[in-house]
């Protein structure tokens, strides 16, 4: 400990990341809320005004949610309508034209969105959704869709997105948010190669979320604490030589995901807390990452 330095008493990483919950009128996006950051290697929510599919693929806790949040957010800048149906059962994930029947469910709805969904009867997906285009008279929709059923195989993920994406361009060039996460990348690389060779397949926009990178987590880092001033006077030690160490563990030890790096940090300086010392050494992050585990 320095010499007349006082020991630590407050823990800038929250025990969790928050959720980011369901986007509605209280939920601006995640440039608004607590312990969400702009990072510079993270994909930005990709043009879709052709409509269609926006599939954000990747592992869990790499920040899918976020995107699909700032895709509404800016699709409602935009003018567009958002309607999120992420809280919901996904019940294996249901075809377009049960997911307009759902939607009627939905609390709180636009009320422009509401009166269109009392007009549509067909039960045909992509008539139904032609019947609500005409009924919004112009304006666009951008849905959030549950998360699909983890035991999906990929060919049945495709078969669902395609008939979202045909669905959507009959609802004036309406957007589908369709999150679809996976563990082993070759499951990714499958539903892609199927979408892609489907006649509908550029009505697709696919965004693979990627491992943070130590730039992003440096960033985070910076962030929680205040900026990097701050995290100099917090921490003893070099973050860019731990997060290079931690990184050559990656089999089992890996800052590859914003909530398992978040953990580490929390239990880090409260490892630091406990022991009275005025700054978080190595030997904290260490006996974080034994109590932490693998991501």
């Amino acid at each position: 400990m320095n010499v007349g330095a006082a020991p630590l008493e407050h823990n800038p990483f929250p025990a969790r990341l928050p959720d980011l919950g369901v986007h509605d009128a209280y939920c601006a996006g995640p440039e608004g809320r607590d312990g969400y950051f702009a990072f510079a290697d993270r994909p930005e929510p990709p043009d879709a005004d052709e409509g269609g599919v926006i599939l954000i693929g990747g592992r869990p806790h790499l920040g899918k949610s976020v995107l699909a949040h700032r895709c509404l957010h800016r699709h409602a800048d935009a003018g567009r309508l958002p309607v999120d149906l992420a809280g919901r059962t996904s019940d294996g994930l249901p075809g377009p034209a049960e997911c307009l029947a759902r939607m009627r469910g939905v609390h709180p709805l636009p009320d422009e969105v509401r009166a269109a969904l009392r007009e549509v009867r067909s039960a045909d997906p992509v008539e139904a959704h032609d019947e609500l285009g005409r009924a919004l008279d112009g304006r666009r929709l951008t849905v959030r869709l549950p998360r699909p059923d983890p035991n999906l195989r990929p060919a049945a993920i495709a078969d669902r997105v395609l008939a979202y994406a045909r669905a959507a361009v009959a609802a004036n060039t309406g957007v589908y948010l369709f999150e679809y996460p996976y563990w082993v990348e070759d499951q990714w690389t499958e539903v892609t190669e199927l979408v892609e060779r489907d006649p509908d397949g550029p009505l697709v926009t696919p965004v693979v979320l990627e491992p943070f990178s130590d730039r992003d987590l440096m960033a985070f880092m910076r962030a929680r604490v205040g900026g990097g001033d701050a995290l100099d006077a917090l921490l003893d030690l070099d973050p860019k030589v731990l997060l290079r160490a931690l990184g050559r563990q990656r089999a089992s030890l890996s800052p590859n995901n914003l909530t398992w790096f978040n953990v580490l940090c929390h239990q880090a300086f409260a490892a630091a807390i406990r022991a009275g010392a005025a700054r978080v050494a190595v030997h904290h992050y260490l006996e974080a990452a034994v109590r932490v585990g693998a991501p």
